[in-house]
C-alpha cells in the first residue's frame, strides 16, 4: 500500500460495517474489506482504483449499486481484488463520492451484503508523521490525515495494534479511522450543499483517537480538532508571544457576536490542570440546565462526562490517561488537585512537556502572555444586559490593541460541573472566563487569566493574568507558538 499521495485526484476507498444476511451456519460466510481506509492513487478522473477483499465460503460476487458515473471494473475472485473506476467528468450529474453496494453469495445462495465507501479527492494527504504531538488540526474538507500511532506526545514509544475512535461530538465527524503499517489515518468529509454536491466546509467538533495493544489496553490518546478555521494562521500577539485567536478545540471566536451558534462554537475544549486529554462543554450555548455536551463512541452509543473523586486509585495519571471521559475531582487533603498524592509538573514553563494538549509548535502559554492586559473601558462601561449577550469581554493591552476572550467559565473542582454562572437556574449566563497557563505556586496550585463579568456591581469586574486556581478545575486553553 502506498502511504503517501500528493496526486490531484484520488480514490478513496473504505468499508463500512458487515451486515450479514439469512441464517448462519456452521463454517460461516465472511465477506469485508480488511481495511477502514484504503488509498488508491488515480492521476485524474476516470482513473481505476483497486483495493483487497477477505471471503469465506464466497463463491460470487455481484454489484448492487454505484453513484453515478462510478463503475466497477473488475472483480478477481481468484487474488480477492475489486477494481473500480471513477467518473471521467462531472457534466451530468455524476457523484463525487457515495458508496458502492456489493452482494456476495455462498454456494447455497444466502447473501452476504457490504458497501465500499468511494470518493474523488481533490486535496492531498495532511501529513502530520513528522510533527507527533496530543492534538492534530483538521480544518480542510474531504481530505484524508496521516499520523504516527507508535509515538505518543512527542517521544513516548507505543507498542500499539490498533486505533479506534474513544468518543467524538458528531456520529461521523472522523470517518475512516485506520491503521496500516504503523499508520494511523482518518477522513474529514465535506458538508454537502442541497444539490448534494460536496461543499469547502466541514462539520466542526472534536473527538478522542486511541491507541490499544493486542490485549485491547488503551496506551494514548489524541485530540483531533476539526474547523472550519485556521487556528495556526489566524493569530494574535500578546507581549511578544503569538497566540492563536480562538481557543484548543473551537471552531471560532465570537468576536463578541450576540449570535448563540457562533457563542457555543468559540468555547473550545476545558482541560484539568496537568491533564493532556479534552473535556466536553455544555451541551447548549447559554448553558442551559448547565448540562454536559454529549459525545459518540465508535460504535454510536451516547455518553457524557463521568465524575470521579480523587482517590489513591484514581487520582493517578496512569488511571487519568485510561479513562479519558472521566473529571478527576479533588478534595482538601490533595489541595483539590486530581493528582491524588502529588502535585507533578505536568506542564511546564521552560519546555513543552509530553502531556501539552496543544498542536505541533505551539504550547500551554505561562502567564506572562497575559500580563498588562485590562478589560475594556468601552465594555466596563456598557449596560448590563448589552454586556451579557458578548459572553465574553475585550482585553486591552498597553499599545490599546483588544483582543476577545470567551467567558466559558470553568469545571469546578469540587464536583467537576460547569460553572461560574449566574444563578438564572432556567437560563444560566456565563460571565467569568477563565484560561489555564504552566505557571504554577509553592503551595499546589496553578496559575489562570481569569476577568468576570460580573453583574451591575462594576466594582466586582475584575481582571487577573495570574490567579491561583486547584488544578482540578478545567478550564480552556489558549495556545502560543513555541
Amino acid at each position: 500500500m502506498k502511504l503517501k499521495f500528493w496526486n490531484l485526484a484520488a480514490v478513496v476507498v473504505a468499508s463500512f460495517a458487515l451486515l450479514a444476511m439469512g441464517c448462519k451456519k456452521e463454517g460461516v460466510e465472511m465477506f469485508e474489506v480488511p481495511s477502514e481506509s484504503i488509498l488508491i492513487e488515480v492521476d485524474h478522473a476516470g482513473d481505476k482504483g483497486t483495493t483487497t477483499f477477505k471471503s469465506h465460503n464466497i463463491s460470487a460476487i455481484t454489484v448492487a449499486d454505484t453513484p453515478k458515473g462510478w463503475s466497477v471494473d473488475n472483480i478477481n475472485m481468484y487474488e480477492k481484488s475489486i477494481t473500480v473506476q471513477s467518473p471521467k467528468t462531472f457534466d451530468d450529474g455524476e457523484k463525487r463520492s457515495g458508496n458502492i453496494s456489493l452482494n456476495g453469495y455462498t454456494p447455497t445462495g444466502d447473501k452476504v451484503f457490504i458497501q465500499i465507501y468511494v470518493a474523488i479527492l481533490d486535496n492531498p494527504d495532511i501529513d502530520y508523521r513528522e510533527a507527533p504531538a496530543n492534538c492534530y488540526i483538521a480544518h480542510q474538507a474531504a481530505t484524508r490525515y496521516l499520523f504516527n500511532p507508535m509515538v505518543g506526545g512527542s517521544a513516548t514509544p507505543l507498542d500499539t495494534n490498533y486505533i479506534e475512535i474513544i468518543w467524538e461530538t458528531s456520529e461521523g465527524l472522523i470517518k475512516y479511522v485506520d491503521m496500516q503499517d504503523g499508520v494511523a489515518s482518518f477522513y474529514i468529509e465535506a458538508v454537502k450543499d442541497e444539490n448534494d454536491e460536496p461543499t469547502d466546509e466541514l462539520t466542526p467538533g472534536n473527538a478522542l483517537i486511541g491507541a490499544y495493544d493486542a490485549a485491547g489496553n488503551l496506551l494514548w490518546s489524541w485530540h483531533i480538532w476539526v474547523t472550519n478555521s485556521n487556528p495556526e494562521e489566524e493569530t494574535i500577539t500578546l507581549n511578544g508571544q503569538i497566540m492563536m485567536n480562538i481557543n484548543l478545540g473551537a471552531d471560532c471566536n465570537s468576536n463578541g457576536a450576540k449570535d448563540g451558534d457562533k457563542i457555543g462554537r468559540s468555547y473550545g475544549m476545558y482541560y484539568q490542570w496537568g491533564r493532556r486529554t479534552p473535556i466536553v462543554g455544555p451541551e447548549s450555548w447559554n448553558f442551559a440546565l448547565n448540562a454536559d455536551k454529549r459525545v459518540y463512541t465508535a460504535k454510536g452509543y451516547e455518553r457524557k462526562p463521568k465524575y470521579e473523586a480523587s482517590t489513591a486509585e484514581t487520582g493517578t495519571l496512569e488511571w487519568a490517561n485510561n479513562n479519558p471521559l472521566s473529571v478527576i475531582t479533588g478534595n482538601k487533603d490533595n489541595a483539590y488537585d486530581w493528582l491524588f498524592s502529588s502535585h507533578e509538573a505536568l506542564w511546564n514553563s521552560n519546555t513543552k512537556s509530553e502531556h501539552d494538549p496543544c498542536p505541533a509548535g505551539w504550547r500551554i502559554p505561562d502567564s506572562s502572555v497575559y500580563a498588562n492586559l485590562t478589560i475594556s473601558a468601552t465594555d466596563d462601561a456598557m449596560a448590563w444586559q448589552e454586556a451579557q449577550g458578548m459572553y465574553g469581554w475585550n482585553l486591552v493591552d498597553d499599545s490599546g490593541n483588544t483582543f476577545f476572550f470567551s467567558a466559558a467559565g470553568r469545571r469546578n473542582y469540587l464536583d467537576g460541573r460547569l460553572d461560574i454562572v449566574n444563578d438564572n437556574e432556567e437560563r444560566p449566563v456565563p460571565w467569568s472566563g477563565y484560561y489555564w497557563t504552566t505557571s504554577t505556586t509553592e503551595d499546589g496550585m496553578a496559575k489562570a487569566m481569569f476577568f468576570d463579568l460580573n453583574s451591575a456591581t462594576r466594582t466586582w469586574n475584575g481582571f487577573d493574568a495570574a490567579r491561583p486556581m486547584h488544578r482540578a478545575n478545567a478550564m480552556p486553553i489558549r495556545c502560543v507558538r513555541e
